[in-house]
């Protein structure tokens, strides 16, 4: 039976099968825009609040914590959301109030003006990531969406590179007013987004009579509390990001200064070397990956994750070869974060009907924020009571129970009618 948001999407044969829509390439157009615009100001939070608005570390932490708090928090609603009006409305809500709160960010001058605007920004990225995710998913079809996800996470890390490149240049802590302009910068780079998306028709919305259908047969969240299936995949995701890119602001940072001596402007190569290597190798890494197993593509990144984190504790040991042991810890995570990053997504959206693809979306994204909330915990504790040793065996050992789970994890075959079909959205 087909309904009636295939007829609207347009679904038609395609004999390339995995070759993305002009539409969903117009969508990448704008998060590679926008992800210039976060790489202006994406290292330099901390910076800017500590050093340039006189705010206390341990309030700036505060702070962090209590935005991604927020957005937890709103991750019900926005699932919601996305399900009764359909993706595209709320991504342009969440546009122009992301670029209300990162312009505001140049007018903060105290801890109460920073909460406001924290508040304001936590806003809109909880409501964001949801609704791109789900009309990314409205305009591809299984077959497509890795190649999507794995395009989406090789322009996001070229666009944050060249955005901290551009930064680098103009950012000076004895003038505040070239952070403000980054901060300016980066809510313009919102609104250049969602004029991009203004070009992408004909998906994303719900009819009146798709919102009654919808409610008539969703379950709402319940449905999806019911799904053991996806319950399962989303913990052990959360321990996947727990065990790895939430450890990457603080642990690996911390590990890399104060065990390895490293100095602080050199790490900044390890990174450099993580994003060139994503920007380059991401989409060859889907291809190569599109017939293994998806369990197997899971477990294979937190294999890679488990070594880069044997490679830091290298660097710890063997201080005349630090700076080479810690680059190659970024390159091997890297290589996990390439398996990783259209694998995932493509699940969380397999698993989700139609009906229900905002909440799942949503959910996907609070393992994000769960992990990022926990993850620096853990670090700061271990690594500030000298357990470094405990941290990286913690971070091993919870990754080979990530492998081991996610074999154990019955997904559901591959859509084979899917496979040969693809998506366009009517104009």
């Amino acid at each position: 039976m087909v309904t009636n948001l295939e007829r609207r999407k347009g679904l038609v044969r395609d004999n390339s099968e995995v070759k993305l829509p002009f539409q969903i390439r117009i969508l990448l157009l704008g998060v590679l825009l926008s992800a210039v615009g976060n790489g202006l100001v994406f290292s330099f939070l901390f910076i800017y609040l500590h050093e340039v608005r006189g705010i206390p570390s341990g309030v700036v932490g505060l702070i962090s914590a209590y935005g991604a708090i927020i957005g937890l928090m709103l991750s019900p609603i926005v699932g919601t959301l996305v399900d009764h009006w359909g993706p595209k409305p709320v991504l342009y809500t969440s546009l122009l109030i992301s670029a209300c709160g990162y312009f505001s960010m140049g007018s903060i001058h105290g801890v109460t003006s920073a909460l406001m605007v924290t508040t304001i920004c936590a806003i809109g990225q909880s409501a964001m990531w949801p609704s791109q995710s789900a009309i990314a998913a409205e305009l591809t079809t299984e077959t497509q969406r890795p190649r999507y996800f794995g395009s989406q996470f090789a322009l996001m890390n070229f666009g944050m590179g060249l955005g901290g490149l551009l930064a680098s240049l103009v950012v000076n802590v004895k003038n505040p007013q070239t952070f403000v302009n980054l901060y300016h910068g980066d809510g313009l780079s919102y609104l250049v987004y969602f004029a991009v998306i203004l070009f992408v028709r004909g998906v994303g919305h719900r009819s009146s009579e798709e919102r009654v259908e919808n409610s008539n047969r969703s379950g709402g969240w319940s449905e999806v509390l019911r799904d053991r299936v996806f319950i399962k995949f989303w913990l052990i995701s959360i321990g996947a990001i727990f065990c790895g890119y939430a450890q990457l602001e603080v642990g690996f940072t911390a590990f890399s200064s104060m065990v390895a001596k490293v100095q602080p402007a050199d790490i900044a190569w390890a990174f450099a070397a993580n994003t060139f290597l994503i920007a380059i190798a991401q989409l060859w890494f889907v291809k190569r990956m599109e017939k293994v197993d998806r369990r197997k593509s899971i477990a294979l990144a937190a294999f890679f994750w488990a070594l880069a984190w044997l490679s830091l504790a290298f660097a710890g040991i063997v201080h005349s070869q630090a700076l080479v042991l810690v680059i190659i810890c970024q390159i091997v995570f890297g290589v996990g974060e390439m398996i990783w990053s259209p694998i995932m997504p493509s699940i969380v959206n397999q698993l989700a009907p139609e009906h229900l693809r905002g909440r799942y979306n949503a959910a996907s994204t609070s393992i994000w924020t769960i992990a990022s909330i926990m993850g620096p915990v853990l670090a700061g504790v271990l690594l500030g009571a000298g357990l470094q040793w405990i941290w990286i065996a913690s971070l091993v050992a919870g990754l080979s129970i990530v492998a081991f789970a996610v074999m154990r994890l019955h997904l559901p075959e591959r859509n084979q009618d899917e496979k040969s079909t693809g998506a366009s959205g009517r104009d």
